[in-house]
């Protein structure tokens, strides 16, 4: 199991398994998962000239961090509320009569009260984009950990209670396509607080244990970074000395002094937490440290990030 107490900014000493094609990033909200699943994106474009960032929402989000239009990163926006027309169009053979049928008074509250249809409908566009972008890179920026698990496990859950069936079809294609391992990496993004590294390690053993796939990035935001040698005594030195920088300095070594406590206190709940959860392994392949910006990073800033640390 990596030492996670002797761990810096560095990716030297820890090992990355290659990214699929396919990339769900998933987090709880507020931990940084949007410009991550950026980052991942502007990266793939830099290496590899193009990639696509997908989100489902209104978009708003991945214009913000990808600062509008980007060249090599194409952004797509799926709605969730209009996945089953879309989802649906090649079944009744036009988008047109898709909608038609399903905006019927009698099948709309049907659709409404079977949230599984919606969830398959919009992972079977996402499987569409995947297909649509040969050798390309593909990241997801799924919605928050809990729902996000739930909406890749619903593929499972009704693949084996239809047996048969066009549904089952469907949940077929898509473990087929789009979520086996060899087509599909999963990246939780965290934070550096013993709570909630918790709770992401329960999050990425559901992961594997109940949507099938291998977590490949564990990657923990907001990671203080380590003082340069010797920072701390110097500006303790300085202000020890008699002159106009004394009262300078002394402000400096106190801020420097509260940075490093805190980095001793985030790395110490990273090894109490990762070691008494047991890791389930994935430190040594998938840790990925970013650290802690005075402002939200941009998605290139965070690629630079991810490929400084051989996670891109």
């Amino acid at each position: 199991m990596l030492e996670l107490a002797a761990i810096s900014l560095s990716s030297e000493g820890r090992r990355h398994v290659p990214l699929q094609r396919a990339v769900f990033v998933t987090g709880k909200g507020g931990v940084g998962k949007t410009v991550v699943a950026a980052g991942l994106a502007t990266a793939a474009a830099e290496k590899e000239g193009q990639a696509v960032y997908v989100e489902f929402s209104d978009g708003e989000s991945g214009r913000r961090v990808l600062h509008g239009p980007r060249g090599g990163v194409k952004h797509i926006v799926l709605d969730p509320n209009r996945a089953v027309a879309r989802a649906a169009a090649p079944v009744f053979g036009s988008p047109t009569l898709a909608k038609l049928v399903l905006d019927n008074f009698a099948i709309r509250p049907l659709v409404r009260a079977a949230p599984a249809i919606r969830e398959l409908a919009v992972l079977e566009l996402a499987r569409e984009v995947v297909a649509e972008h040969p050798g390309r890179r593909v990241v997801f920026d799924m919605p928050a950990s809990g729902h996000s698990v739930a909406w890749l496990k619903i593929v499972r859950q009704v693949r084996e209670a239809t047996q048969q069936g066009p549904v089952h079809a469907v949940c077929a294609r898509l473990e087929d396509e789009l979520l086996s391992p060899g087509r599909a990496s999963v990246v939780v993004v965290t934070l550096p607080e013993r709570l909630v590294l918790s709770e992401t390690l329960q999050l990425c053993d559901m992961v594997e244990g109940e949507v099938g796939l291998a977590v490949d990035r564990l990657v923990v935001n907001r990671v203080p970074a380590a003082l340069p040698p010797r920072a701390l005594s110097d500006a303790f030195r300085l202000s020890a000395e008699q002159g106009p920088t004394a009262a300078a300095a002394e402000k400096l070594a106190t801020c420097l002094e509260v940075r490093t406590a805190l980095r001793k206190q985030v790395m110490g709940a990273l090894e109490a937490t990762v070691h008494q959860e047991g890791g389930s392994g994935r430190g040594d392949k998938g840790l990925t440290l970013l650290p802690l910006a005075p402002r939200e990073p941009t998605a290139t800033v965070v690629a630079s990030w991810l490929r400084n640390e051989g996670a891109a």
